[in-house]
């Protein structure tokens, strides 16, 4: 299990749900979840007890539940692998899956929290790309 450490300013579920979205791309990418990964998710932050519970939930979950997430969202690629998506567009819909594992957020915040990350960080395209996948996974 991973923790949060505390830091400066505190952080709105909006960006506890960033630095989950950042941790999950760096297991993505083979990142260990040391100290050094959490200080560049926090970003100078601190995460008060729900969210540090929030995030440690929603990495936890991506982490046990990888295979089964990532067979998920394979599902509903159309002709796409996995490895063919973008990095970020990944990460943002692993996020998601185990947000919606989770059972804790209604799936309509989790999706347009989702489309409002992959605006900030993935290409013109991110957002509707990772709504209709999204959309698809909630039915």
């Amino acid at each position: 299990m991973y923790g949060v450490p505390s830091m400066g300013q505190a952080l709105s579920r909006s960006e506890s749900r960033e630095v989950a979205f950042r941790l999950i791309f760096a297991v993505g990418k083979a990142t260990a979840l040391d100290d050094d990964a959490w200080a560049l998710a926090l970003d100078g932050k601190t995460a008060p007890e729900p969210e540090r519970q929030y995030i440690n939930q929603v990495v936890n979950t991506f982490c046990d539940l990888q295979a089964k997430i990532d067979q998920r969202i394979s599902e509903h690629l159309q002709k796409w692998t996995l490895d063919r998506l973008r990095q970020t567009d990944l990460a943002i819909l692993r996020l998601a899956m185990a947000e919606m594992m989770l059972g804790s957020v209604p799936t309509a915040v989790i999706i347009n929290e989702a489309v409002n990350l992959a605006k900030k960080y993935g290409e013109p395209q991110s957002g509707s790309f990772v709504n209709g996948i999204l959309a698809k996974l909630a039915e």
